[in-house]
């Protein structure tokens, strides 16, 4: 029976449904390099006035170079075995989402590894409260409680791409129980593709 050769589990969810909490309580349940998408946006982010209230369109090929690099790292770089959790706001319908979650898919094909993309869900109030924590705010993340809202009305978290998404309402889930099903649907899947070699 061959294992795969490691796994890539994706959050993905809109700002503030608690991707990066998760991920770190996924981190006390298996060994994984954290990939969170803040990792990767504030390497520029970092460089711009906290007082902007719009960021410059300019900003987002410069973070998708960030991108680039660190995904190219994965691919080459990584020792063999190696397991990563990402984490994004990736919406359905927009072309560039859908390419970042298709990076992600390549990488772990090229690789060899497992790919359990989380779709998890909130509800709108407390999507609300979330959004607000201070903590944020030190990671140069959007707190507008409105502007959240508004985009949970109006839009979808990414599904599609042919598949097969583990869906997780977090709404009234403590971090590690979301961590601790995410880990069971890791394992049900690694002893699916046991099975099926």
């Amino acid at each position: 029976m061959r294992e795969p050769n490691g796994a890539f589990v994706y959050l993905i969810g809109f700002a503030g449904t608690g991707k990066l909490t998760i991920a770190r309580a996924l981190l006390e349940r298996f060994d994984a390099i954290l990939v969170d998408n803040h990792h990767i946006n504030n390497v520029i982010f970092a460089l711009l006035d906290k007082d902007d209230k719009e960021l410059p369109e300019e900003v987002w090929g410069l973070v998708g170079r960030v991108r680039a690099a660190t995904m190219d790292a994965i691919r080459t770089l990584a020792r063999p075995g190696r397991n990563f959790i990402f984490t994004n706001e990736l919406i359905e319908g927009v072309e560039q989402h859908h390419e970042y979650f298709q990076e992600v898919a390549a990488v772990a094909a090229f690789r060899g590894a497992l790919l359990l993309p989380v779709r998890l869900a909130v509800d709108p109030d407390e999507l609300a409260r979330r959004v607000t924590q201070p903590e944020r705010a030190e990671k140069l993340k959007d707190m507008d409680a409105d502007r959240a809202l508004a985009k949970a009305e109006e839009k979808e978290v990414l599904s599609s791409g042919g598949y097969e998404f583990f869906e997780l309402d977090v709404t009234a889930l403590e971090p590690d129980d979301s961590a601790r099903r995410i880990a069971a649907e890791l394992e049900r899947r690694r002893a699916a593709w046991r099975k099926a070699d």
